[in-house]
């Protein structure tokens, strides 16, 4: 490795980097002052949710369901307004959006498919487009990191700031490596601990794996021949992690469009742009901070 860096695991135990044959490049997360907010449940929302309104459904079949051009135009709506609220002077008013949407019925996993990870996107977009800075971006992105930590449930967990540590490489054989390195400076300004390597073989990623603990393993991938090598790849980190929650996410002009792709060779999620790989990757560390928290 490039670098030889102690990381403690909070617990008394210290991960000490195994040398392995491959050039690692190791950046340390970019300084961010974050403060925590306190958990509130939502249990009527979630009763209304799952009870009353599939009731009130089944005794009121007349009742117009909306089409998807509708529950597009609300989509997009409502990912606009979050944008705005996230970039605005008072944070707190992007997270009392979130609750007036679980008050009426959304379900984390949705607002999280259908509301949050779109936003980082579009604020990724936004980025991509010059208008916004990559501070605004940054602290947008970071907002919306609290709001998934806050409604996971795991706002009291701390430490973690050690745990925030990703490798993110290539898919071995691929030479292409320009949007991983836009996804790594995303990463690093969301404080994460970054752990890069270009062109790898099998064997390198699963050495480095197998020697050091990761939260979160990201592989990019432009085409649909690398495919293969792709899910090797991931069924391989996941059998020898030092870590057995490893969340592992996918990047990749060959997911846009079709992003159940990245299910299907063995991923949890891909992500499009780097807003949007900092906010899957928050939601990848859960695992990882919940079996921490239940030793």
């Amino acid at each position: 490795m490039s670098e030889n860096t102690d990381f403690s695991s909070g617990e008394g135990q210290v991960f000490r980097p195994t040398q392995v044959d491959i050039e690692i490049s190791v950046q340390p997360p970019i300084a961010i002052v974050s403060d925590d907010e306190r958990q509130r449940e939502a249990r009527l929302a979630e009763l209304a949710a799952k009870e009353i309104i599939p009731r009130l459904l089944a005794l009121h079949k007349d009742i117009l369901v909306p089409s998807v051009e509708e529950i597009e135009r609300t989509n997009e709506a409502r990912i606009s307004q979050l944008s705005r609220l996230l970039l605005g002077a008072e944070r707190t008013d992007a997270f009392d959006y979130i609750l007036e949407l679980r008050d009426l019925g959304l379900s984390l996993d949705q607002l999280h498919a259908d509301l949050l990870e779109p936003t980082a996107r579009y604020l990724g977009d936004l980025w991509t487009e010059d208008k916004i800075d990559f501070v605004d971006v940054t602290i947008g992105v970071s907002r919306l990191q609290k709001l998934v930590h806050f409604f996971a449930g795991l706002d009291q967990i701390q430490p973690y700031e050690e745990r925030r540590r990703a490798l993110i490489t290539t898919t071995p054989g691929e030479q292409h490596s320009f949007g991983n390195s836009i996804v790594q400076k995303f990463l690093r300004a969301s404080g994460w601990c970054i752990h890069s390597c270009i062109a790898p073989k099998l064997e390198d990623v699963s050495a480095v794996v197998a020697a050091d603990w990761f939260a979160v393993v990201g592989f990019s991938v432009s085409a649909d021949i690398h495919l293969g090598s792709l899910e090797k790849a991931i069924k391989r980190v996941r059998a020898v992690s030092v870590n057995p929650t490893v969340g592992i996410m996918v990047g990749g002009a060959c997911f846009a469009g079709r992003p159940e792709l990245a299910t299907d060779i063995g991923a949890d999620g891909t992500a499009l742009n780097g807003p949007a790989a900092v906010l899957l990757a928050k939601k990848l560390l859960v695992p990882s901070l919940a079996r921490r928290e239940h030793k």
